[in-house]
C-alpha cells in the first residue's frame, strides 16, 4: 500500500464520520418528545430486519410516520444500521433455526430429484428466515425503544454538548 492509499481511505472514513456525526446533531436537536424520537428511530431500525431491495430509508420514514414517531428519526434509524443487513439475515436465520431445524442433507447425485430437492431447502430457510423475523422484530424493537427513550429522555443535552464540542473529526 501506498501513502495515497491510506490517504484515500483517511479521507473517506473521516467523510463517513462527518455524515455521521451530522445526522447525530440533527436527531438529537429534533423538538420532539423523547418517545417520538425512540419510537421512529426503533421502527426505522427494525426495517433492517426486513430485505427491503434497496428503498430501506423510505420505508423506515413512512412506518416512523405511520406509527406516529418521528419520521426524520426514522430515517436516521433505517439508515444508521443499514451495512449490517448481512448480519440481520444471518441472525434471523440462525433463531429460525432453533424452532424450525433446516436438513442440510448431503446433495444427491439423481438429477431427476435435484430441483425438488432444491426448492424444498429453499423453503426450509425461507420458513426459518421468517419465523426468525418474526421473533427478531419485537425483541430488537422493546430493546431498542428502552434505550433510546431513556437515553434521550436522561441524556440528551450532555450528548448535544459532547458531540458538538468535543467529537472533533
Amino acid at each position: 500500500m501506498t501513502n495515497l492509499d491510506i490517504t484515500g481511505d483517511d479521507r473517506m472514513l473521516r467523510k463517513k464520520l462527518r455524515e455521521f456525526k451530522c445526522l447525530t446533531l440533527k436527531l438529537l436537536r429534533l423538538k420532539d418528545n423523547a418517545h417520538s424520537i425512540a419510537l421512529g428511530f426503533t421502527v426505522g431500525l427494525l426495517i433492517n430486519f426486513i430485505p427491503s431491495f434497496g428503498i430501506g430509508p423510505v420505508i423506515s420514514t413512512a412506518c416512523a410516520k405511520i406509527f406516529r414517531g418521528n419520521p426524520f428519526a426514522g430515517l436516521v434509524g433505517g439508515v444508521s444500521l443499514i451495512w449490517a443487513f448481512p448480519f440481520f439475515f444471518y441472525l434471523n436465520v440462525v433463531v429460525g433455526h432453533l424452532f424450525f431445524p433446516i436438513d442440510a442433507a448431503a446433495p444427491s447425485t439423481d438429477a431427476v430429484d435435484t430441483t425438488s430437492e432444491a426448492l424444498g431447502f429453499g423453503l426450509q430457510i425461507g420458513k426459518a428466515f421468517i419465523t426468525g423475523m418474526f421473533i427478531n422484530i419485537p425483541l430488537f424493537g422493546i430493546l431498542t425503544y428502552t434505550i433510546t427513550n431513556s437515553a434521550v429522555k436522561k441524556y440528551r443535552g450532555s450528548m448535544l454538548s459532547f458531540v458538538q464540542r468535543k467529537w472533533n473529526i
